[in-house]
């Protein structure tokens, strides 16, 4: 089969749409790492460094400004119209499900409180909105695990998630050498997650995302 090379910015989106909806039609789980490629080729001014190994905190920034704090622990995310909908799908208490939200975006979304998010689709532009949010925050939490995993920083993570230490400047520095920031862009990352800065941080140093 020949594989179309897209030659303008337009195809390339257009390429990367065509990707994910297609992959939606099928009733598997959409693994989102089979969207990266195609996400990283759009070339996104919301993610210019996509495709490459320096972590793009803009990028972060704007991917968790529009995704829920519990974000963190979901690795599966549902899309569907109505709660009916979700309940013919399998979801049958989902109405009972909690309702989160998202700093910087208005939408209707439902966690489990384990690992399953719903997100209620009201248009195609909602879908086309959420799909690169995803891939976006999934490229750059698994850059972030590749610099944090097993350094000597996650363990004093780990020790002020757990107890009475807390992230002082010789960790901040360790931080910002490691995931080659600088202390106003770790700031911007402990502004918007808040209390959840430490803990988001850890989890990122121990596991990858892997969204589906």
């Amino acid at each position: 089969m020949e594989r179309t090379v897209p030659s303008t910015g337009s195809e390339e989106i257009e390429l990367y749409q065509r990707t994910y909806y297609s992959l939606l039609r099928t009733t598997d789980e959409v693994q989102v790492r089979s969207l990266v490629e195609s996400h990283t080729r759009m070339q996104s001014a919301l993610h210019v460094k996509a495709g490459e190994p320096e972590t793009d905190v803009d990028a972060l920034v704007y991917a968790s400004l529009r995704l829920p704090p519990c974000i963190v622990q979901v690795r599966l995310v549902v899309m569907s119209p109505s709660e009916q909908a979700f309940r013919d799908e399998g979801y049958r208490d989902v109405d009972h499900w909690p309702s989160v939200t998202a700093p910087g975006r208005r939408r209707r979304l439902r966690f489990d409180g384990q690992e399953t998010l719903v997100a209620y689709i009201a248009s195609r532009s909602d879908i086309d909105d959420l799909i690169p949010i995803l891939t976006a925050y999934q490229i750059e939490w698994n850059k972030f695990h590749l610099r944090l995993h097993d350094t000597p920083a996650a363990k004093r993570l780990e020790a002020c998630a757990e107890g009475p230490a807390e992230v002082d400047e010789l960790l901040r520095d360790e931080l910002c050498r490691l995931l080659g920031f600088s202390k106003v862009d770790l700031a911007r990352l402990e502004a918007v997650w808040k209390d959840q800065f430490v803990a988001t941080l850890l989890a990122m140093a121990r596991r990858e995302k892997r969204f589906a």
